[in-house]
């Protein structure tokens, strides 16, 4: 493909191609959360929790890069589901920091199969150092909008 068709307007162009490619990943991903009991949004919550521990609920939403109240509505079903906890922050009445309970780490522990198994799906024919080479270049397109 000619450099100019890639970075073109049409069907052929990296932007489009791109984004097709991140709508299907996306929803193999979904499939396999959804069979795993849970979607995109709740493993994004858990992981989170998981990878940083406990967060106040207005710092993971601006890490998630969604509203308050958005997450206040998926925390709302975490919580009645038993999988979170809201409990007290430190230093600040207002401020709610959440926790994952056993259950939420069993859960998350079960969309972690599920990400595997898509990620799998994602980059298979690749060899290592090609999922090495996409991996940099996927970073580097990241900083064009950083």
């Amino acid at each position: 493909m000619r450099m100019v068709d890639a970075i073109g307007t049409g069907l052929g162009s990296l932007g489009y191609r791109f984004n097709m490619i991140a709508r299907q990943a996306r929803a193999n991903f979904e499939q396999r959360l959804g069979e795993a009991g849970a979607s995109f949004t709740t493993w994004t919550i858990l992981e989170a929790l998981t990878v940083h521990g406990p967060l106040i609920q207005r710092d993971l939403a601006g890490s998630l890069h969604v509203s308050g109240q958005t997450l206040a509505r998926q925390v709302d079903r975490l919580v009645d589901s038993g999988w979170l906890v809201r409990g007290e922050a430190e230093g600040d009445r207002r401020a709610v920091r959440l926790h994952l309970t056993g259950e939420g780490r069993a859960a998350h522990h079960r969309l972690q199969r599920a990400s595997r198994k898509a990620n799998e799906q994602l980059v298979t024919g690749l060899s290592a150092e090609e999922i090495d080479v996409l991996d940099d270049l996927l970073a580097r397109l990241a900083r064009n909008f950083g």
